[in-house]
């Protein structure tokens, strides 16, 4: 059980990482293409609230990433 315990820290770590910056990229690219800038950074807004959207973005697409790896964990191990 350790074994497979170490196997999967090391598996997710290094898909966790590739996919979360995957996911991020395509996120800001979807974005500038989309609206001709990055609209996570609005000067209407203030300070406090553009935090408090890039931080809820990125800890959403961090849970997403991580349920990406451990999907891809079990498939792995299924095959």
């Amino acid at each position: 059980m350790s074994k497979l315990s170490s196997d999967y820290k090391s598996y997710f770590c290094k898909k966790f990482f590739l996919i979360y910056f995957i996911t991020v990229s395509l996120f800001i690219s979807v974005d500038i293409i989309e609206s001709g800038r990055i609209t996570l950074f609005s000067f209407e807004d203030s300070w406090n609230f553009i935090l408090y959207q890039i931080g809820f973005c990125l800890i959403a697409i961090g849970f997403f990433s991580a349920f990406l790896a451990n999907l891809l964990w079990k498939i792995k191990r299924a095959k």
